[in-house]
Formats: structure tokens, sequence, C-alpha cells
């Protein structure tokens, strides 16, 4: 008998065993990191923070996402990296970021391509299942769209018109559409990181940076300039990419819940852009900032016409037929 009740002893403190075992697999938890340029106040960040809340709700925490904004974990094209590498593993990324590593998608960020927020909304609709196929060939998992503009410039000369553009040294993002769309308006393109542009303003580097409202505002570019000019040239797209392993490697539970998180933090975030937008007008006029209502601005978007055309035409057939895709869209 007490040969019995230690057996029975014994498979009691194995099962108990396991099930403590199981409890500790099952509320282990996965945390991901996530680095982003923008201040603490902006848009985008504020849609960060919002994203990996709404992650460790739908996963009942079995997922967490650490936020870094501020360029803390580096600029964006030091960011799109380590995404790459997967020593990040999220990160909203335009142009100058992940568009390095999937150049097609480059023509999404064209001059004067979108009429307004809700045009280019549509738009991300209809295209992303082309850019799935675009991003996801190169190891990156698209599960979202933060949206940024119309962009302007913050300018020591006021611009008025497309003739006021000539000789300007207007600082632009490490990219070559961004170098082109300024040439092709007779500028002259100053390539200078995010962190850097304060300074280069300043010093006189750069007599130009341009960016949304909301950025000019958060970065405070006004102050040196004393001008702002309302070219509202570019609106373009952010996309949030995921390092393709690491999104692989989570449950189709996880999966689901980030990318419903992704898509609620898109919505919150389109929903902040107007105000945003108005409510940084607002405080760079406070600031004793001129701001200029630059005129006929369908002379720049015709001015830029062939150099759109020709830029989708280097990166090849897809990145044209995306670009014929864009325009489709009403």
């Amino acid at each position: 008998m007490p040969g019995i009740l230690k057996r029975i002893a014994t498979i009691a403190a194995i099962s108990t065993a396991a099930v403590v075992a199981f409890a500790s697999a099952s509320s282990a938890q996965t945390v991901l990191k996530l680095g982003d340029i923008y201040a603490q106040n902006h848009s985008n960040s504020l849609a960060d923070k919002r994203f990996a809340e709404l992650v460790e709700k739908k996963t009942n925490g079995s997922v967490k996402i650490e936020v870094y904004v501020d360029a803390t974990l580096g600029n964006e094209r030091e960011i799109a990296e380590s995404v790459m590498a997967g020593t990040i593993d999220i990160a909203p990324s335009g142009l100058s970021g992940i568009g390095r590593f999937v150049p097609q998608a480059q023509v999404l960020e064209l001059p004067y391509l979108y009429r307004d927020l809700k045009h280019m909304q549509r738009v991300a609709t209809a295209i992303a299942p082309d850019v799935d196929k675009m991003f996801e060939a190169k190891g990156i998992r698209n599960i979202g769209y933060l949206f940024l503009g119309p962009r302007s410039l913050a300018s020591r000369k006021e611009v008025h018109n497309v003739q006021d553009m000539r000789g300007l040294r207007l600082r632009v993002p490490e990219s070559p559409l961004y170098v082109g769309f300024a040439r092709a308006l007779g500028a002259v393109p100053t390539p200078v990181p995010l962190p850097e542009v304060y300074s280069s303003l300043e010093t006189g580097v750069a007599d130009a940076a341009e960016g949304e409202p909301a950025t000019l505002a958060t970065t405070k570019w006004y102050e040196p300039t004393k001008s702002v000019s309302l070219t509202k040239h570019i609106w373009h797209y952010r996309f949030i990419a995921m390092n393709g392993k690491k999104f692989n490697s989570l449950s189709p539970d996880q999966q689901k819940a980030i990318l419903e998180a992704a898509q609620e933090a898109m919505e919150y975030q389109g929903g902040l852009v107007e105000e945003f937008n108005n409510k940084a007008l607002d405080e760079i006029k406070s600031a004793g900032v001129k701001i200029v209502e630059t005129k006929n601005l369908d002379t720049f978007a015709k001015t830029l016409t062939e150099f759109n055309t020709e830029f989708a035409k280097k990166l090849g057939p897809e990145a044209e037929a995306l670009l014929q895709k864009v325009r489709a869209v009403q």
C-alpha cells in the first residue's frame, strides 16, 4: 500500500509540474521592438503607441510592443536596415527608409499624385495586394499604412511660384525621388538626415526644408526660416513594415491581432492628420512666422509631369503598372 501511495504521489507531482510548465509556456510573452523617427507628439508617434496598446490588448498580453520614437534607434534609413536585419521588428517607414529595399513602391510618393487624404486612403485600399506582394518578396510584411501630407516648405525665401524655387538650397530626405524632385523644380537638393535639419537651416547649409505642417511644427524648422510656403507638393505613405520572419514566427491568432491593431491604428492616425495640420499652422502663425499661400500649384504639377513619368520608367514595368493603378483611382 505505501508503494501504491508513493507512485500516486509521484504521478501527481509529475502532473503538477507539467501543468505549471504548460501554464508558463502559455503565458510567455513575445516582446517586439518598434522604431520611429518622429517626435513624441507627432500623429505617427501617437499611432505607434495606439498600435502597441491594441496589440497587447488583443493578444491578452502575449505580445508586447516596445515603442521607441524621436529617432532614438537611428535615422529612417538605419531603422529600415535594422528591420531588414531583424534587430528591430517593426518600423513605420517611407521612401528614404524601407523604400530603399522595395524600389517599385517609390512611385507612391511622387509629387502631386493625390488630391487629398481621402483620395490617398482610397488608393491605399486599391494597391494593397500589389504592395503586399512587393514587400513579401523582400522578406518584409507590410501590416498597414500611416499618412503624411501635404508637404510644404519652411523657407528663408518665400515661395510664391515655381520661379521662386530656382537656386533654393532645399533640404530633402536621402532618396533619389526627392533629389530629382528638387532638381526638376530648379532647386539645389541638399540631403540631410532628419535629426540634423534644424542645425542645417540655422547655419545656412540649407535655405529650406520640406514636410507636412505637423512635421514643420514639431521640429520647429520654421524658427530659423521665419516663413512657411504652402506648396502642398507631396502626400505620402509610411508603410508599417515588419520583419517577415518575425511576423511568421507568431501564432495565427497573434498575426491576426497585429493586422487588426495596425488597421485600427491606421484609421486613428488618419483621423488626426487634418486636425494636427490645422493646429500646426496655427502654432506656426502664432510664432510670428509668415504663411505664404503659394499660387498656381497646377503649374508646379505640370512642371513635374515629365519627372514623374521618367522616374517610374527607370524603376521598371512593375513600378509603371503601380503608378497607372494609382492614377486610375478616382
